[in-house]
């Protein structure tokens, strides 16, 4: 190997099968939005998987999703997805049982040690955080909240402690809010469905205690005051029981009457009725219309083909789109690259990428029989890739400005340049060590990074 050579780290794509018409678009999405964040942070290698979405599906957005899978798989993001939709059962579980536990709690501490229950009081430790809650998420529901609540809390706990030491599951966490903050309402009625499980849960867990305690252990249930009319006692029992009587044919009781040991029964079971059918029915009812209209705007989600980095996308399978032969026995003459000329019989190609006007073309010592310089303009860049596989030469010499800093745009370039090519190599007069150190980083498959161009002329012989 050459002084300058760098190893080559291929990163090769899973092949997969052919995407059939989305039927999970959310998770679809959520894989895409997350390929997105992780393209931004460090860009991927994506000319293999671009190439296969480009020859398996033929409209844009299929070809998004398409390449975002085989991406998403290569980096382990599918494994991760599945991995969170058991944690979000878990996570709805454990929050159940806290928010059971808190309204259990709130009614032993109405009890007191001598098992004498003020009807009244429990039946406001049971439904009270229960309805405060879903005063807010009615309020952030007509506000254009998100309404995340404790769902939302739980799943930022679990993608916390959820040991994935590469921050997937954080990042899919993310790409989850924002693909469902991209759909007006659609957050709020998805959390919606979570925290209305939960409470769901947890009001079934507090009524099971409820009926536990009262059917195995003995409790006094009255109402108490010091400052307020015995009316007011009878007017809440009149209409909180009425619902509860006509529903399941439970007893009002009578608070202005003095309790006796079988009125303890008819407390207890209008306790218990008025949990059932303003805890957890109103909660399960909340629950079915909450899925009914989250189903409803799933079904409608689809790729947001005016977003900045998928237009740059499209464009790309655009340009793979110029550079397919339409017609087997009569080809179109393609476009040639300004300053440039191709033989498709060449063995060796040198191509000057980005070069400022003042720098000689070709570099001195450096010759090939296919040689060509480009500004970096779009159009000019896909004409010569389209040439450049058509010739496929042996050996790729890329002519970069040492002293210029290498992008994104010059990594996509290269890696793709680099399909139609045996083999690679880089040019960077006067800064080929710090352009040596970026292509180790991004593992692109060179043979070589040169400062000499006595050796590059050397390479390429």
């Amino acid at each position: 190997m050459l002084p300058g050579a760098i190893r080559p780290t291929p990163h090769k794509l899973p092949r997969m099968p052919l995407l059939p018409s989305p039927s999970a678009p959310l998770s679809q999405l959520i894989l895409l939005r997350a390929v997105q964040r992780l393209d931004a942070i460090s860009p991927l290698d994506d000319v293999q998987a671009l190439r296969q979405a480009h020859a398996a599906e033929r409209g844009p957005a299929a070809r998004l999703l398409l390449r975002a899978q085989m991406l998403a798989k290569a980096q382990g993001l599918d494994r991760e997805l599945v991995a969170w939709r058991g944690r979000l059962v878990w996570v709805a579980l454990a929050a159940a049982l806290g928010v059971g536990l808190l309204s259990y709690g709130l009614v032993k501490a109405v009890v007191g040690d001598d098992r004498q229950i003020n009807a009244v009081a429990a039946l406001l430790a049971v439904l009270g955080p229960h309805l405060l809650s879903l005063g807010l998420w009615l309020l952030l529901l007509c506000t254009g909240g998100t309404g995340a609540g404790l769902a939302g809390w739980g799943a930022r706990l679990a993608a916390h402690w959820s040991g994935d030491k590469a921050g997937h599951s954080r990042l899919l966490l993310e790409a989850g809010f924002d693909v469902l903050a991209r759909k007006p309402g659609l957050s709020a009625w998805a959390f919606g469905v979570l925290n209305h499980m939960i409470w769901s849960l947890a009001l079934l867990l507090t009524l099971g205690g409820l009926v536990f305690a009262f059917s195995f252990l003995a409790y006094r249930l009255s109402w108490e005051t010091t400052i307020l009319d015995a009316g007011f006692f009878s007017g809440v029992a009149r209409i909180s029981g009425w619902l509860p009587a006509h529903l399941l044919g439970i007893a009002v009781p009578d608070a202005s009457t003095t309790t006796t040991a079988g009125n303890d029964r008819v407390w207890a079971l209008w306790l218990l009725g008025c949990t059932l059918v303003y805890g957890l029915g109103l909660r399960l009812l909340f629950l079915a219309f909450s899925v009914w209209r989250a189903r409803r705007l799933l079904g409608r989600l689809s790729v947001d083909t005016q977003d900045p980095d998928l237009r740059q996308l499209i464009a790309r399978f655009a340009a793979l789109d110029a550079s397919e032969v339409l017609d087997g026995e009569r080809r179109p003459a393609p476009a040639v690259p300004r300053a440039g000329s191709f033989n498709a019989r060449s063995t060796a190609a040198v191509i000057g990428y980005e070069l400022p006007e003042g720098l000689p073309w070709p570099p001195a010592e450096v010759n090939a029989p296919l040689r060509v310089r480009t500004a970096g303009a779009a159009d000019e860049k896909r004409t010569l890739l389209a040439r450049l596989h058509e010739a496929a030469p042996q050996r790729l010499l890329l002519v970069c400005h040492g002293l210029s800093s290498p992008d994104r745009g010059t990594e996509r370039f290269l890696r793709e340049a680099l399909q139609g090519a045996g083999q690679g190599a880089l040019l960077a007069e006067g800064g080929a060590a710090r352009w040596r150190a970026w292509a180790a980083e991004k593992g692109l498959p060179l043979d070589a990074v040169f400062d000499n161009p006595a050796e590059a002329r050397q390479w390429l012989a």
